[in-house]
């Protein structure tokens, strides 16, 4: 079992391994490698800046989960209403601040009836600082400095203690809970999940495909796993302001199919998942309503090619089996992202102890369709269309013991 540590390395090629020397050259240098990839913007240069809507700054060029979208006119006095859940989305340093602001404030509120109750009760309270020193010690329950622990036997002494063990109670109680929900934040489970730097449109049967693989690095993958795929688009429009029209649509999986697992995705090896540009795809060109079967490759290429602007958000949720808390991993295509002409290489083999070995990295590895023929690459076969089928290699080893 091999594990390295994670760190921010250059982004997957879109060609074979390169020699250590021609690593050190940026994508730019060898965007247009071997096969020639071909982005589905139909261009090299950027396009006008605009930003992702999620982001790709993780570890691997995955994505953290950050919905890089500006929030306007918010009625701030609702999340007042969840002050919970807000609480909790506070960064540690935040929420500490703030867990010692309430308890300051709660000694400093009790104080004052202390120093009230001070000659009544015959406790010996100078000063405000010493109400406050046996404020803390009463909720804190540290040991008392007072001369009679009785408090002579004034009843409101008695009240008062009653009062603040009880509320101190409860904002310790609070404070454990807020405290545990952050360190148990299934979120961060959601960054064993690794999917595709990019994905892939490739035709068959006369159909456009979008492609893109996902895995999870944990040894306890998540189970009931269901993904969710949403098209964000924008369309010149002259009726909207700055011409452009926003337009969020789902995108149906032909992988995994509803109908036949449903929905559920397998995690314990890599699995592809496929969505069939039909015309009822958001990828697919405007046509009249009722049009079936699949625009052409050339019509899909046109059509991305002329889009001011596309994302394919990707959202993969499932149970994390020890706590049985919900986990949802988040990725995102742009169409610098989405390559025509490619297809992935083998990232599952089979070892010499007959053990199946998944490579992370070559989740990533995709190669120019003109060289399939090539053993060196170990595409020889690809298999299209079920979502848990890849091209996989045997080691001699394996082989010559089953042999036996």
């Amino acid at each position: 079992m091999q594990c390295c540590i994670f760190r921010r390395r250059r982004r997957p090629t879109l060609c074979p391994e390169a020699s250590s020397s021609e690593s050190a050259a940026s994508d730019s240098d060898n965007f247009y490698g071997i096969g020639k990839p071909e982005p589905a913007s139909g261009k090299k240069q950027r396009r006008r800046q605009i930003h992702r809507i999620l982001d790709r700054d993780g570890v691997e060029f995955q994505s953290k989960g950050i919905f890089h979208v500006v929030q306007t006119r918010r009625t701030c006095a609702i999340f007042l209403l969840d002050f919970f859940h807000t609480v909790i989305h506070l960064p540690f340093p935040g929420l500490f601040a703030v867990t010692l602001t309430v308890y300051y404030a709660c000694f400093a509120f009790f104080a004052l009836f202390w120093i009230w109750f001070s000659d009544i009760c015959h406790i010996g309270l100078d000063t405000y600082r010493d109400a406050f020193y046996l404020s803390v010690e009463t909720q804190m329950t540290i040991g008392y400095g007072v001369k009679d622990a009785n408090f002579g036997g004034c009843w409101e002494a008695a009240v008062l203690l009653v009062v603040q063990t009880v509320v101190g109670l409860m904002l310790d109680a609070t404070v454990i809970g807020v405290v545990f929900q952050k360190l148990a934040n299934a979120n961060a489970r959601a960054n064993t999940m690794i999917f595709s730097d990019t994905a892939l449109l490739e035709v068959e049967d006369a159909c456009t495909y979008l492609r893109f693989r996902v895995a999870d690095m944990s040894f306890r993958p998540l189970s009931q796993a269901t993904m969710q795929v949403y098209c964000v688009q924008h369309h010149r429009d002259a009726s909207q302001p700055r011409g452009i029209r926003v337009e969020l649509a789902a995108m149906q999986l032909e992988e995994p199919d509803t109908d036949i697992h449903n929905g559920i995705i397998f995690l314990g090896l890599p699995a592809m998942v496929s969505h069939k540009i039909d015309y009822n795809s958001p990828l697919a060109p405007d046509v009249p309503s009722g049009t079936s079967g699949c625009p052409s490759q050339a019509e899909v290429r046109n059509y991305l090619s002329q889009s001011p602007y596309l994302e394919v958000l990707v959202l993969l949720s499932g149970t994390e089996e020890s706590t049985g808390a919900v986990v949802e991993a988040r990725h995102s295509y742009t169409l610098e992202d989405i390559f025509w002409n490619r297809t992935y290489g083998t990232c599952v083999s089979i070892n010499s102890e007959g053990y199946h070995c998944v490579d992370f990295h070559a989740i990533h590895h995709t190669y120019a369709l003109t060289q399939l023929s090539d053993p060196v690459y170990g595409v020889n076969s690809l298999a299209h269309g079920v979502s848990h089928t890849f091209p996989a290699f045997v080691h001699d080893n394996a082989l010559d013991s089953e042999d036996e």
